[in-house]
């Protein structure tokens, strides 16, 4: 109910809303971290995709991370589950995973992935994520490893505003919504070198020294941009997608990021990637986000400090990209559109493959995995008139 409090209530026309209140359930912390091993379990609401070697890790939303071997990708496989409340992203760095539990990054040593063994701890890195659902997620010696959901019917005041009570409806729903390995557009964790990068607040980077990747140290954390998202990396450089544009990073000395440039847009979600030419910018409306701008857009950075939109093109609503060569992946609305972007200012379709909400795509050596609603899809591209399914993995409704 913050949401209907942070509005004023001047103007007493309104409507009977009906709405989700969630309430946790908790368990001790000693028990929870205990209880990651938990053999395998059904796909049911599939987040970030990472990809290390020929393993597949694929993020439950806010519970865990399922891990499926994929050396064969037309019989995956889900060989493992770890089980870890609140978990939203994935990164590994040889054989140590990175994981975060609501507000603690855990390092996980995954020799033996039946028999994942935490290594290391470092708390309350992830400060914008003490609170979920209105309720405190975790504290010093407890965790929340469940919520009970129960409908609940009230009238809703129309407000002075209009865009008021819209913004913060979308705002309540987004709570619920290496050799390292290879992260999907949507990460807002990363690796680079012997650091690991992370949004651990709205508005800030956190970065941890993983030169002894077993046992990560906070190094620093700095203002970086507004409404930080997602974080892509390239070569020397980090590309963060926020809900007002594209922040650029020089990491060099990968210790002491360097600003050298950003992009604004309309407010918008904002997952970025990037060419080293190019960077490619999906904007798509709501979910928390606000705007009303669905679009792909196509920035020219070959001048960092100066870069410049050259080029829109109009979607449904997309959000996850990937790009291979001159192949581009985006997600969009019921589909994943495939491009041929060998000039970025014609970029020419060339396939729809049919997908239920498509979230994110990572597209390498010919092969393309697709995180949908109803699952992980993974498809053959080598021959770009014919792009057959491999696999399937359902989700569990």
């Amino acid at each position: 109910m913050l949401f209907i409090s942070a509005c004023s209530k001047d103007n007493k026309n309104g409507q009977m809303q009906t709405y989700t209140i969630y309430t946790p359930i908790y368990q001790s912390k000693t028990e929870a971290l205990a209880s990651i091993n938990s053999g395998t379990t059904a796909i049911t609401h599939a987040g970030k995709l990472y990809i290390k070697d020929n393993f597949i890790f694929l993020n439950e939303i806010n519970k865990g991370i399922h891990v499926i071997d994929n050396s064969n990708p037309s019989h995956p496989t889900q060989i493992a589950y770890l089980k870890i409340p609140g978990n939203l992203d994935i990164a590994i760095k040889g054989n140590i995973l990175y994981a975060d539990m609501y507000t603690d990054l855990l390092a996980l040593d995954i020799t033996d992935i039946h028999h994942a063994k935490i290594t290391g701890t470092v708390n309350n890195f992830f400060t914008g994520r003490s609170y979920v659902n209105g309720h405190a997620a975790i504290t010093d010696d407890q965790v929340a490893v469940d919520w009970t959901e129960k409908d609940t019917t009230a009238f809703i005041y129309n407000y002075p505003y209009p865009d008021c009570q819209a913004c913060m409806f979308e705002d309540a729903v987004a709570l619920n919504k290496a050799s390292v390995g290879v992260a999907g557009s949507m990460a807002s964790m990363v690796l680079m070198n012997n650091y690991l990068y992370a949004i651990s607040e709205m508005h800030s980077l956190g970065i941890i020294d993983v030169t002894n990747p077993s046992a990560p140290k906070l190094d620093s954390s700095f203002f970086a941009g507004f409404d930080l998202q997602t974080i892509y990396p390239f070569q020397d450089k980090l590309f963060l997608g926020s809900a007002i544009g594209m922040f650029m990073y020089d990491v060099s000395d990968p210790a002491h990021p360097v600003s050298i440039g950003q992009f604004e847009h309309g407010q918008a979600c904002d997952p970025v990637i990037s060419d080293g030419d190019y960077a490619y910018v999906t904007l798509h409306a709501g979910d928390g986000c606000g705007g009303e701008q669905n679009e792909l857009d196509v920035i020219n950075i070959q001048d960092l400090t100066n870069s410049k939109l050259v080029k829109t093109y109009s979607l449904i609503k997309p959000t996850g990209l990937s790009k291979d060569g001159n192949t581009l992946f985006v997600c969009d609305g019921t589909a994943v559109k495939v491009y041929n972007a060998a000039n970025p200012l014609a970029l020419r379709l060339l396939q729809q493959i049919k997908s239920n909400d498509p979230y994110d795509v990572i597209a390498s050596n010919k092969k393309a995995m697709v995180v949908s609603a109803d699952g992980l899809y993974q498809y053959d591209y080598s021959n770009l008139n014919n792009i057959r399914l491999l696999s399937f993995f359902a989700a569990k409704k």
